[in-house]
Formats: structure tokens, C-alpha cells, sequence
């Protein structure tokens, strides 16, 4: 999720930078939240089974776009296909990295920009992608991508899920003392970098505040409805879309409070 490094840059780039902060300081506990890490062995045979039956069993080309610490990329290199795994955030990556070295799992984790991917085009037979397009700020130019990406006839894969409505917080956020805060984050940010020590905590919190200020204004914050997702790949060049809850509470570790699914389509 996931909802992947980068430098403290100006412009657009500064949205990815807070973006790739709030993950990379979420990577050491995310494992630990019910819904993101592997829980019981139960789950791991529930997901097992659901990528079974959305792939050919036939050793596929799997990217795994914002991998987060590995979840799904671990899943399918089980099922023996060549995947390869992409994330913002470093941190993620390095526990991603570790886990499949414990496993003894051959993935190629990489530290990238989901809508920026250094692969040729037509590489994979199967992009996947959970609880990521949510986070993305231009959620159209990470389909298009994707689609390069993708052979074919290849499938895209979707896991998202509709837990929040942000229209209230845009709203308090639009006000001009909210506006006068991100600006001074601007500066912050520009002005301490990659500093440390008094400096580093101070824009830590910074970082953390205009977080929720990015989050709240993305497209997609809150995840978007099943629906509306599927509209917007059908608009975006996706084929063959389609429709299935993930609400059975062994893929989750917990009863799902809040809709979960996959939508799919083809290149």
C-alpha cells in the first residue's frame, strides 16, 4: 500500500517527497496492523488461493507496484512466478528485501516512483497493486504507466477499498490559515533538507502534518468506491473491467469494516 528514494526537491516532486516520508516512517510498524502484514498461515493460504485463481499457473512476469514490505510480491514468487517489486518509500523496500532473503524467495525489489518505472515497455504479463492508487496524486498518468508496462492482453490488477470520505477535512483545509501552514512546511522543507539531529525531528513533524493536508486532497483520498474505480479505468484505456468484493475476513486477519475489493481488466 502501500499506496515507494527521492530528495527534497521543489515544485510538484515536494507532494512525493511527503508522500515517500509518511511511508518510509510507517515501514517499521506496518507489518504489525491488521490488514497489511501476514498474520496466520490461514491468510496466507486465502491469498495464495485468490492470486491462483487471477493468474495462469504458467510461470508469469509479475510487477507488484508499490509493494509496500513485500506483501503480494512474496505471495506470487511463492506461486513460482518472476516477480518484481517497486516502492517509494526505501524502508519498505529494505524489509521487503529481508523478508524475501528469509523466505528464500528470489524478487526484484526496487526503490521507484510507481508512475515512473524503469522497465521497458510490454515486460509484464500481470501488474498488481493494493491500496495504491489511492495515494497517488495523479492516479491517471500510474494507469498509463501501467498499461506501458504491461504485454498485450496482460492483466491489471487493483486491491483497493472505500474507508473514508475526506469532503469535510478539504473544506477545513481550504480555509487560509490552513493554506498559510503548507506554505511554511514549503520553506521548512527547503531549508532544512536533510539535516539532522533538532532540525531532522522538527521537520519530521512538519512532514507528518502536511501529510495529512496531501492525503486529504488526493483523487482518490479515502479510497475510491468499486464503481467509480472501475469508470475510471474503463476511461483510462483499461478493457474487459471487472468487479470483485474481497470481503472474506481470512484474506484480512480481521471482519473487513469497510468495503474491500479487486477490480481487474486488460491491456
Amino acid at each position: 500500500m502501500s499506496i515507494e528514494g527521492s530528495s527534497m526537491v521543489s515544485g510538484g516532486d515536494r507532494t512525493t517527497e511527503v508522500i515517500r516520508h509518511h511511508w518510509d516512517r510507517r515501514a517499521g510498524s506496518f507489518d504489525d496492523e491488521t490488514g497489511h502484514g501476514l498474520v496466520s498461515e490461514e491468510q496466507r493460504q486465502a491469498w495464495l488461493a485468490l492470486l491462483s485463481r487471477l493468474v495462469d499457473t504458467a510461470p508469469q512476469r509479475v510487477l507488484d507496484v508499490g509493494c509496500g514490505t513485500g506483501f503480494l510480491a512474496l505471495r506470487f514468487a511463492e506461486l513460482g512466478h518472476g516477480v518484481a517489486g517497486v516502492d517509494l518509500a526505501p524502508q519498505m523496500i529494505d524489509r521487503a528485501r529481508r523478508k524475501a532473503e528469509e523466505s528464500g524467495l528470489e524478487v526484484d525489489f526496487r526503490v521507484a516512483d510507481g508512475v515512473q518505472l524503469d522497465f521497458p515497455d510490454e515486460t509484464f504479463n500481470v501488474v498488481v497493486a493494493r491500496h495504491v492508487i489511492w495515494n497517488l496524486p495523479d492516479p491517471a498518468r500510474g494507469v498509463a504507466e501501467w498499461l506501458r508496462v504491461l504485454r498485450p492482453g496482460g492483466r491489471l490488477l487493483l486491491i483497493e477499498g472505500k474507508w473514508a470520505d475526506n469532503e469535510a477535512l478539504q473544506r477545513a483545509l481550504a480555509r487560509p490559515g490552513s493554506r498559510i501552514f503548507a506554505r511554511a512546511v514549503d520553506v521548512a522543507a527547503a531549508a532544512f533538507g536533510r539535516s539532522r539531529g533538532p532540525a531532522a525531528k522538527l521537520l519530521n513533524k512538519l512532514l507528518s502534518r502536511k501529510y495529512r493536508r496531501v492525503e486529504a486532497q488526493l483523487p482518490f483520498s479515502g479510497g475510491p468506491e468499486a464503481t467509480r474505480l472501475a469508470d475510471f479505468l474503463k476511461a483510462n484505456s483499461v478493457n474487459d473491467v471487472s468487479i470483485e468484493p474481497l470481503m472474506d475476513q481470512t484474506l484480512w486477519g480481521e471482519s473487513p469494516d469497510f468495503p474491500r475489493y479487486l477490480v481487474a481488466g486488460t491491456r
